[in-house]
């Protein structure tokens, strides 16, 4: 195994751990004493929330699923006053969901528990370390993203 290899496997092993505790704080912030939602709840809320109303199809995609699984997903939602359709008055096939006044209360429940993760890993490093960090992390993204898309390219 090359020191690259080992390398890339203890990435592996930091970017769980990561994972797993943005997965902790989601689940937090989903699970207050307001409301229970599951992952597919929360990131069709956080999505909503980051990017405004959007389409089904647009949500399915997000999500990965088809857009007849989205119906159910947005229905819970909206049984849960989170979210609300309204259909395009130029396109009436065309469905926008879009957060209630309580979904974007729950959204910026997620940003600030975020945010706070965020801010305790960076507090653990100096500032020099934290601008040295932050510029390694987004080229190690560009990179990735630019693999995925040779993945998807090929697929």
């Amino acid at each position: 195994m090359t020191i690259l290899d080992r390398r890339a496997a203890d990435l592996q092993d930091v970017v769980q751990d990561i994972l797993k505790q943005f997965q902790c704080v989601h689940a937090s912030a989903a699970n207050g004493p307001h409301v229970e939602l599951n992952m597919q709840e929360l990131r069709v809320v956080e999505f909503l929330g980051n990017e405004g109303p959007r389409m089904m199809r647009e949500l399915a995609d997000h999500l990965t699923v088809a857009v007849n699984s989205m119906t159910g997903i947005v229905d819970n939602l909206e049984h849960k006053n989170l979210v609300h359709r309204q259909r395009s008055e130029t396109d009436r096939r065309v469905i926008h969901v879009q957060l209630t006044e309580a979904g974007g209360a729950i959204h910026q429940s997620l940003v600030n528990v975020n945010l706070r993760l965020f801010r305790s890993m960076l507090g653990a490093l100096t500032e020099d370390e934290q601008e040295i960090f932050m510029v390694l992390f987004r080229k190690i993204a560009r990179a990735g993203r630019s693999q995925m898309n040779q993945m998807v390219s090929s697929a």
